[in-house]
């Protein structure tokens, strides 16, 4: 994944090295993670790289109330009806977010990884599918894509590429012109690489426009974009039919996801 980066979020929230490219050019850009995290550690008081699977840790509660859509809970499905499809009854079910200015991209970049890295302390407080984060990455960006819509991304989706891996992606337009984007965070991105040491966790990058590569070991280096005729998408229009279910099926179409997305400007408001 070729791209600028971004060293921490102090340096984000300015983002003076990529004036141009935003004003003129957009650019893809991805994040260091490990200095986000280390900065969220901070502020945590935990080591997230050192935390055991089915480790207890003394901000349990905290986890709880940033990460609560379990699939195998009972309330699940009436949890997905009052804490989302309630709320955004009125929003287009295929939709991305107004994005008017760096700052605002910043603060969005900013929380959403945030909440990954919640989710990923939570999963291996939880031993999420008994070895999170091997072989977790669709239980995990299930998890993220409905917190983050509860948390005020109604333009929150998951691609689960042909590849066999999932992640998640959140649809923008940015700045007058309207400028397609997405912002991509990957909760278990770090099972995809062969150098645990140095694999980043809560893999996050910004792309420009409907295509992108997704690059890692994973599958001898396979592009993980999702493949428009073997992938499988939810978002906010896919849960309006699943309410009663108990599991988040996924469904194929993506050529209608990609056309009808960026139809839908909604202005968002984070409660986070």
């Amino acid at each position: 994944m070729k791209s600028e980066t971004v060293n921490s979020i102090g340096e984000l929230r300015s983002i003076d090295s990529l004036e141009l490219k935003f004003d003129e050019n957009p650019g893809d850009f991805s994040i260091i993670s490990r200095v986000y995290e280390r900065e969220l550690d901070d502020k945590y008081e935990i080591i997230l790289q050192n935390l055991k699977n089915g480790e207890t840790t003394p901000f349990q509660r905290t986890l709880e109330e940033n990460v609560f859509f379990k699939q195998e809970d009972k309330h699940f499905p009436k949890d997905i009806e009052n804490r989302i499809l309630i709320k955004y009854e009125k929003i287009p079910k295929f939709c991305s977010a107004i994005i008017n200015e760096r700052i605002d991209l910043s603060n969005h970049i900013k929380n959403i990884y945030e909440i990954s890295y919640l989710h990923y302390a939570w999963a291996k407080v939880n031993n999420l599918d008994g070895g999170f984060p091997n072989y977790s990455c669709e239980s995990s960006s299930i998890n993220l894509f409905l917190t983050l819509m509860e948390k005020g991304y109604p333009n929150s989706s998951i691609f689960c590429s042909g590849n066999d891996h999932a992640y998640v992606a959140l649809p923008f337009l940015f700045g007058k012109k309207r400028k397609q984007g997405f912002i991509i965070i990957d909760p278990t991105s770090d099972q995809l690489f062969k150098d645990k040491e140095n694999a980043p966790r809560n893999n996050l990058f910004v792309v420009w426009g409907k295509n992108w590569k997704y690059i890692t070991d994973w599958e001898n280096g396979a592009n993980l974009y999702p493949d428009p005729e073997y992938s499988r998408f939810a978002n906010l229009d896919t849960l309006s039919g699943q309410q009663k279910l108990t599991r988040i099926n996924m469904q194929f179409g993506l050529n209608k996801y990609f056309r009808k997305v960026f139809e839908n400007p909604v202005d968002i408001v984070v409660n986070f």
